[in-house]
C-alpha cells in the first residue's frame, strides 16, 4: 500500500516509524520481563487494531462504530503495557517488607550484602526477584554495588524500594549496622501500610459521599424528566439550557475532584 500510494519514500517513512515504535516498545517489554519481541508486539498491535475496528462495526454499525473500534484497538495495547507497569511497581512495593526481613536474616548468617540479595532472589517470587537478579548480574560484571543499587532505584521507581535503597546507601556510607537497618526499613514499611489502611477506612465515607453528591444532579434531572418532561425540556432544547447544563456539569466535576483530593491522604 505504501509503494502504490507514494513510492519508496512512503515505504521508507513507514519503516522508520516502525523502527522507532519497536525501540520504544522494546524498552517497555524488557522492563516488564515479557517473553515477547518488539516485532511480535507490533504484529499483535496491528491485529488488535483491526479486530477493534471489526468489533466496532459489528457492535455499533456504520462508520462511527468502525472508527471508535479502530481507535480503541489502537490505544488498547499501550494502555495495557502502562497498566502492567503500574501493577509491577505496586507488587514490588508490597514485597519490599518481606525482602528486607529475608535480607537481614541472611546477612546475619553471612555478612555479605550481595549474597543476602541472592538469597532473596531464590526465596521470593517475581517481580522483586527479577529486579534483584538484574542488579546482581551488573554487580558480577564489575559495576560497584552502590552504583548497582542506584541503577535499580532509577529503573524501578517504587516508593518502598527507593526508601530501602536510600537507607542501604546511607548505612554503607557511614558504616551502620546493616541487619538493623534492614529490619528498621521493614518495620517502617509495615507501619506505613498500617497507617494507610487506617486512613483508607476513615476516608472511605468521604469518598463515597463525593460520588453520591456527584451523581445526585443527574439523578434529580432524570426524575424530573420522568415526572414532567415539559418542565425539564428547556434544558435540552434551548441555548440557555445548554449553557446551564454545561456550567453545572463543570462545577459538579470540580466539586467531586476537590472532595476526592481532600480525602486522598498519603502516608
Amino acid at each position: 500500500m505504501a509503494v502504490i500510494g507514494g513510492g519508496d519514500w512512503v515505504a521508507g517513512r513507514v519503516a522508520q516509524e516502525r523502527g522507532v515504535y519497536e525501540r520504544i516498545v522494546g524498552k517497555e517489554l524488557y522492563r516488564l520481563f515479557l517473553n515477547v519481541t518488539p516485532q511480535e508486539f507490533v504484529l499483535i498491535h496491528i491485529f488488535i487494531t483491526l479486530a477493534g475496528a471489526g468489533i466496532g462495526v459489528l457492535a455499533l454499525g456504520g462508520v462511527i462504530g468502525g472508527v471508535g473500534g479502530l481507535v480503541a484497538g489502537f490505544f488498547a495495547p499501550r494502555l495495557w503495557l502502562k497498566r502492567e507497569w503500574s501493577a509491577r511497581i505496586r507488587q514490588i512495593d508490597e514485597q519490599i517488607e518481606e525482602a528486607m526481613i529475608y535480607m537481614a536474616n541472611s546477612f546475619k548468617a553471612n555478612p555479605s550484602l550481595p549474597e543476602a540479595m541472592a538469597d532473596v532472589t531464590t526465596a521470593m517470587p517475581a517481580p522483586i526477584s527479577q529486579e534483584l537478579q538484574v542488579m546482581l548480574r551488573e554487580y558480577k560484571l564489575g559495576t560497584p554495588l552502590d552504583d548497582c543499587l542506584i541503577r535499580l532505584q532509577q529503573r524501578m521507581p517504587a516508593r518502598n524500594l527507593e526508601l530501602a535503597i536510600s537507607a542501604l546507601l546511607v548505612g554503607r556510607t557511614v558504616g551502620g549496622d546493616i541487619p538493623k537497618i534492614l529490619e528498621d526499613i521493614g518495620s517502617t514499611i509495615r507501619e506505613s501500610y498500617r497507617l494507610e489502611r487506617v486512613i483508607d477506612t476513615q476516608t472511605a465515607q468521604g469518598k463515597m459521599q463525593a460520588w453520591v453528591m456527584g451523581s445526585m444532579p443527574a439523578i434529580v434531572v432524570t426524575v424530573f424528566y420522568l415526572m414532567d418532561p415539559e418542565l425539564i425540556g428547556p434544558l435540552f432544547n434551548t441555548l440557555t439550557g445548554y449553557l446551564i447544563l454545561s456550567v453545572a456539569i463543570v462545577l459538579n466535576i470540580i466539586g467531586v475532584i476537590l472532595i476526592l483530593k481532600i480525602v486522598n491522604i498519603r502516608v
